[in-house]
């Protein structure tokens, strides 16, 4: 299992993006984070242009989904939704890893009886100015 933003575990923070000009604040080889909707569209498509790794938050199955096809490293979803988003990615062999977002060390044991791919702890995600 994938743990980020734990203090166990030292890993580079996800940026949260919300447009195009914000990436080029992020550091070289980072992860940006986004929210899943149209007016995002082009956010991974700049990220795909640019090679830039990217991370996609899904609320609905249809934007787990997209996210994969659009080429999000990881998806990222909530307890309601990992479960679901976790077989799909499994079914259909998705690049993408599932990531459960968490707030609490007990998520790890519920998502680990569970399969996801991975957990990102509310830490693992830097906000900036957002």
């Amino acid at each position: 299992m994938i743990i980020l933003g734990h203090d166990f575990i030292k890993s580079e923070p996800f940026y949260f993006v919300k447009k195009s000009e914000d990436i080029v604040n992020t550091p070289s080889n980072s992860i940006v984070v986004f929210e899943f909707s149209e007016q995002n569209l082009e956010l991974s498509e700049h990220c795909r242009d640019e090679n830039v790794s990217f991370a996609i938050i899904a609320d609905v199955v249809r934007a787990v989904l997209f996210a994969n096809s659009l080429g999000a490293g990881f998806i990222i979803c909530d307890k309601k939704l990992a479960p679901k988003a976790q077989k799909l990615a499994d079914e259909y062999m998705f690049d993408a890893k599932i990531l459960l977002y968490a707030t609490n060390e007990a998520d790890l044991e519920w998502a680990a009886d569970l399969g996801i791919d991975g957990i990102l702890f509310e830490k693992g995600i830097d906000y900036g100015s957002c």
